[in-house]
């Protein structure tokens, strides 16, 4: 799978002039709303990679509706700081230009799926939001068997114009011209005769530039089950590469 949706990537590239990183107009209505009340929060400083972070997110693996944005600060935004957090355990998703890493806690035991579970999930995949031609499953654990669960994590792209849902903005914010990419959180059921997507959650949702299309992918434990309380909890430095 991976191949074929690289090369069509590189294919599409040479049709899409780079034209800057964007945010897409649901960003104002997509992240959770911190707790005025609670106490609890995150922070801390990623050392490596020394790059620009675009986007740190918090999202408890029992509530993965739920996505909490973080506040960067310090050069290259690399300081982060959540606060306002509700008392349980968190996951930390850190977006770069050309790269991702995550802590997702995909199913709470061990991964039972088998390979036709898999290609029935992929398949699924490839069939849902036709506005997204191109999508990539970066990793995919769950439970097999009938009524069981599983999640994904997912680049959806879509390299190609769209009059109807581009909309040039006056001032220039964002143009129908650039390549459309988001994460997502996909959830599924086995329903019986295969597996339903339940839930797809988006996280990070931009128009792109052609070099930026078909990011890099890192799983990381030091991002995985972050426990809060009522006080924020110092991370400290962490060295992702």
């Amino acid at each position: 799978m991976t191949q074929p949706f690289t090369v069509a990537l590189l294919l599409l590239g040479l049709l899409c002039a780079p034209m800057g990183r964007t945010e897409a107009p649901e960003h104002i209505r997509l992240y959770t709303e911190p707790d005025p009340e609670a106490k609890g929060g995150i922070t801390g400083r990623i050392t490596d990679p020394e790059e620009e972070i675009l986007r740190i997110l918090a999202i408890p693996p029992d509530a993965p509706k739920l996505v909490y944005r973080g506040t960067l600060s310090g050069t290259k935004n690399t300081t982060f700081t959540f606060t306002g957090l509700p008392m349980r355990k968190y996951d930390l998703i850190v977006i770069y230009e050309n790269k991702f890493f995550e802590g997702l806690q995909l199913n709470r035991g061990q991964d039972t799926l088998t390979e036709k579970d898999r290609e029935q999930i992929h398949a699924t995949i490839q069939k849902s939001e036709p506005y997204f031609p191109y999508k990539k499953v970066h990793r995919l654990e769950g439970t097999t068997g009938q009524g069981n669960t599983a999640r994904a994590i997912c680049t959806y792209l879509r390299a190609e114009k769209s009059e109807a849902l581009f909309a040039q903005e006056a001032d220039g914010t964002w143009t129908k011209d650039q390549p459309r990419r988001t994460f997502k959180i996909v959830v599924f059921k086995q329903v019986g005769p295969g597996w339903q997507i339940t839930r797809a959650r988006d996280l990070y949702p931009i128009w792109t530039t052609r070099t930026s299309m078909n990011p890099k992918h890192f799983p990381h434990k030091k991002l995985s089950r972050v426990r809060v309380t009522d006080h924020v909890k110092d991370l400290g430095p962490i060295e992702l590469l």
